[in-house]
């Protein structure tokens, strides 16, 4: 999901009885009155069982929106925003089989599609035209104590965040050509492993710790200043949109899982909506890892999504990924 303008849009591929797919739902919502505004279905490359889109984007002008797919058959997808149609697409990305990891961050600080991935040790930083599709730069920086291909990246601030291998759990920030900022996360949590962090711009950065053995931790580097926030619950991660100063996370005391999988069926997980400059705990709900079948049919697919954050005065919008024909949003009152 990504939105503008009070227009939340939404994308996921729908898929047949045997797990095949060929086509991709695209949607418009009116976020003050939740309804759909309009409905389009795109044909796309024919796959089958799981796939992942690697992004979902809106262009600076909110004229633009791009769904990538970054592995095979890859997929660059280029729609109107005004009416969803389609404006041009191509299979030709810039990766190949040496690329282990592959990231799509949306659109640079110049209007330009941005690519991530590693090659070996380094970590290459790729930029495309929207309109022709050809590549307007590359950069390759090779990161030092480069560990175990956890990256997050910031395309507009030209600056990427890379785990250490020592000491374990510290993060470090570098500019894109491989020149350390001078910005370290040295947080050591003694009670779990790193869980993933979430970049939230130059200089600044949000770590999640923890495992089901013990408890867990979010650590918050800003500008220099490190705070830290222990939790009695494993955090991870869990949504998208860019909120200045807020992120979501999916925190769980222990693993949810169907009494088929040998589990009770108790929900344990939280969603928390993480005041960054705390971190603190700006507000709570219920909910586990969200899952949304593609139909009400035997095997029909089963769609997942992170909480999308939204910012409209006043309010903020949690906006959960549901197959209903009108959003699931929560209201919440934060600052202005």
């Amino acid at each position: 999901m990504v939105a503008a303008g009070g227009v939340l849009y939404e994308a996921h591929r729908s898929f047949d009885l045997m797990h095949f797919s060929t086509q991709l739902q695209l949607s418009a919502f009116d976020l003050s009155t939740h309804k759909e505004l309009r409905h389009v279905v795109v044909n796309v490359p024919r796959v089958h069982g799981s796939r992942a889109a690697e992004g979902f984007y809106l262009s600076p002008d909110g004229q633009t929106l791009v769904y990538a797919e970054l592995h095979e058959p890859n997929l660059l997808l280029v729609l109107s925003a005004k009416d969803l149609s389609e404006v041009r697409r191509t299979d030709a990305l810039p990766f190949t089989s040496s690329d282990s990891y592959r990231l799509f961050g949306g659109f640079d600080e110049n209007g330009l599609l941005s690519f991530a991935s590693i090659r070996g040790y380094n970590l290459r930083f790729v930029r495309m035209s929207p309109s022709s599709f050809q590549i307007a730069s590359e950069v390759t920086g090779p990161k030092p104590n480069f560990y175990n291909g956890s990256i997050v990246w910031s395309p507009r601030s030209r600056t990427t965040w890379v785990q250490l291998r020592v000491p374990y759990g510290a993060w470090q920030e570098y500019h894109e050509d491989g020149s350390p900022t001078g910005a370290k996360l040295d947080f050591l949590f003694m009670h779990g492993g790193d869980n993933g962090a979430t970049v939230l711009g130059a200089g600044r950065l949000l770590a999640f710790y923890g495992d089901f053995s013990a408890q867990g931790a979010v650590a918050v580097y800003n500008d220099g200043h490190t705070g830290e926030l222990e939790l009695k619950c494993v955090p991870d991660g869990y949504s998208s949109g860019d909120v200045p100063g807020y992120v979501g996370a999916i925190c769980t005391t222990k693993p949810d899982r169907e009494p088929e999988q040998g589990g009770d069926k108790i929900l344990s997980s939280e969603f928390l909506l993480l005041k960054t400059d705390g971190p603190t705990i700006a507000w709570r709900h219920p909910m586990d890892s969200l899952t949304v079948a593609d139909s009400d049919e035997m095997g029909g697919g089963v769609q997942m999504g992170n909480p999308f954050l939204y910012r409209e005065g006043s309010k903020l919008l949690v906006v959960a990924p549901s197959n209903a024909a009108m959003l699931t949003v929560d209201e919440i009152d934060v600052p202005q």
